[in-house]
């Protein structure tokens, strides 16, 4: 993702606080990867998706212009749309592969306020946007055989199932440790609800004084009966 920083994405120190927000989504978002044989026409993608409710114009340059072609390499993308990008490498030889991230692309951007969607995005579009409110997007070029490139992609494959194997693990562990949390005070509240009920028995229990009044009183109208009766 385009972001405020250096060496990747980058904008203008300028810039002011409350347009330092993402408003790319760029794939690959450092590397470009091209597949030989170099002798033929070598292709991959750019990925761009705008984040934001707004247009969003783009501009993508080369420091090897003779080398590449860009499909578009200039336009503009909707509200919450993607554009895919096509990057060709033009055909050569095997020399290519001694350029390993020295030939580079910049990917600018730039939120559109006021846009006639009706016609394309010119070179005359993005002099009218101010330099500061402009986002950057570094990328360098490696170049590889197609066995290099299956060897790669299946370490790639591997990393993502590695990190999702590290999220779940992280996961499985903060759900045992809230469970153990709820265990906890399940069992505190069971404690305090033992102690609520006998604490209500002892209130509700019948008292025993009433009984012994009954019986003093029994024992008092029967020494009257005996002593005025017999």
């Amino acid at each position: 993702v385009s972001t405020q920083s250096t060496g990747g994405s980058k904008q203008p120190s300028s810039l002011p606080p409350q347009q330092s927000v993402d408003i790319l989504d760029i794939e690959p978002k450092e590397k470009l990867y091209f597949t030989g044989p170099f002798t033929e026409i070598s292709k991959t993608h750019i990925t761009l998706k705008n984040l934001t409710f707004k247009f969003v114009i783009f501009k993508i340059k080369t420091t090897e212009p003779k080398r590449y072609c860009v499909r578009p390499n200039i336009g503009m993308i909707g509200p919450q749309q993607s554009l895919s990008v096509t990057v060709i490498l033009q055909p050569s030889d095997d020399s290519v592969l001694a350029c390993q991230g020295l030939h580079k692309f910049l990917v600018l951007h730039s939120v559109k306020e006021e846009m006639d969607v009706t016609r394309p995005v010119t070179s005359e579009d993005w002099a009218t946007i101010n330099p500061a409110l402009v986002f950057s997007n570094k990328m360098k070029c490696f170049f590889e055989t197609a066995e290099q490139s299956v060897e790669r992609k299946k370490n790639e494959k591997t990393e993502v199932k590695v990190e999702t194997l590290l999220d779940a693990t992280k996961m499985i562990g903060d759900l045992k440790t809230r469970l153990e949390d709820l265990q906890r005070q399940n069992a505190k509240l069971n404690t305090s609800l033992k102690e609520t009920q006998k604490r209500l028995e002892i209130a509700l229990k019948p008292s025993q004084f009433p009984d012994l009044l009954i019986y003093i009183s029994i024992g008092i109208l029967g020494w009257l009966f005996a002593k005025f009766v017999m």
